[in-house]
């Protein structure tokens, strides 16, 4: 048996590359054979590709909010990113473009459409997106392990084209529950809630690969934030100020790397060990707040950005949703809110995540079976 995994892996982003690791990894450790298609939407000539790799070594690329990366301040982290994915992150040999990835039905058995944001209504409009499996005709070969909107709420028009692009798929699952609870409606049929990938692997397995942080362990509080909202950093600076300790912040904007405190060659591995060995987490991310579970963390969650009256795209919510799942809603804070809590009682909800986990380990074993 041979998997062909559909997911952005590549990505400098902790939680994309990660979750990327953690469905590849629980695939093969029930002996299957896996790697992420290596698909680009089209070719490129060779001087287009050189003066592209030019533009990346100098800083010059243009990738509109995320330009930055293409810095010489972010140069080491690329890196961190870049070594990780060439370590651990299997993918194909060939390289798939849209004329030829129907040769992939010769090179795997089965297809799985990962996790993180593939099924996102604001990441597919390209046309030659392959993230519903739309070259495989056989609908047998076609499966989906928590794949996620980014958002709860769909529109009609998206509702409507998710019908005809998923009708085929034999297993379909889904890490919101409302959304399983949507698409079970639109379909006709059960879908399956399951667990992100970073949670089928529990503390001791990341701990396999997680690089210890130079900080003595709980000595610091860690802010790991991916937007720019201040009211975040106020609440890590007041808990720093109440606990007497320092604020380390992870460098993922150009506006945190004049932080006292910034790390700015934190590659996935890093992370992972700074996740670990915080006293407290205050993070407006959904995988920074998986991992402070699943490492039975003090953690504050926060909305990354704010919505505006009307808007469609919010991917805010899908964090509040899991906590809720988990008992732990109160860990999400209002942009005015800088109450304390007191600390989580992890017994109960250890437990529940371990139930969790097993049945969405017992389901990805029912898809590549």
């Amino acid at each position: 048996m041979n998997i062909g995994l559909v997911s952005y892996h590549r990505e400098p982003n902790y939680g994309t590359m990660l979750q990327a690791y953690a469905l590849a990894n629980a695939v093969q450790r029930e002996g299957v054979s896996c790697a992420y298609l290596d698909y680009w939407f089209a070719r490129k000539p060779i001087w287009r590709r050189l003066a592209l790799k030019l533009a990346c070594a100098l800083g010059l690329t243009n990738k509109g909010e995320f330009a930055f990366f293409g810095t010489k301040e972010f140069r080491c982290i690329r890196d961190k990113f870049a070594a990780f994915h060439k370590d651990f992150i299997p993918v194909s040999r060939r390289r798939y473009y849209a004329d030829n990835i129907e040769c992939a039905l010769n090179d795997y058995d089965k297809f799985i459409v990962g996790s993180d944001q593939t099924w996102s209504p604001y990441m597919n409009r390209n046309p030659h997106s392959i993230n519903f499996l739309q070259f495989v005709e056989d609908g047998a070969r076609k499966s989906a392990y928590a794949p996620s909107f980014g958002t709860l709420r769909i529109t009609k028009d998206f509702g409507e084209r998710l019908s005809a692009l998923l009708e085929s798929f034999k297993y379909i699952s889904c890490r919101e529950r409302q959304n399983c609870a949507y698409l079970s409606s639109l379909l006709d049929r059960e879908i399956t809630y399951v667990v992100d990938p970073t949670l089928l692997l529990d503390s001791k397995e990341w701990d396999k690969i997680a690089i210890q942080p130079s900080m003595r362990n709980g000595e610091y509080i860690l802010a790991y934030i991916l937007g720019e909202k201040d009211c975040i950093t106020q609440y890590a600076e007041m808990l720093g100020e109440k606990y007497h300790l320092p604020v380390y912040y992870i460098a993922t904007r150009p506006c945190y790397l004049h932080r006292p405190h910034v790390l700015d060659k934190v590659g996935p591995q890093e992370f992972i060990g700074l996740i670990r060995n915080a006293a407290y987490i205050v993070t407006d991310s959904f995988h920074g707040t998986l991992f402070s579970i699943n490492y039975q963390k003090e953690f504050y969650s926060f909305a990354k950005r704010e919505v505006k009256m009307g808007e469609v795209m919010n991917d805010n919510d899908r964090i509040l949703a899991f906590l809720q799942e988990l008992g732990l809603e109160h860990r999400f804070k209002e942009d005015d809110d800088i109450s304390l809590e007191l600390p989580i009682d992890y017994k109960n909800i250890h437990e529940h995540l371990g139930t969790m986990r097993t049945f969405s380990r017992l389901y990805l074993q029912k898809i590549i079976k």
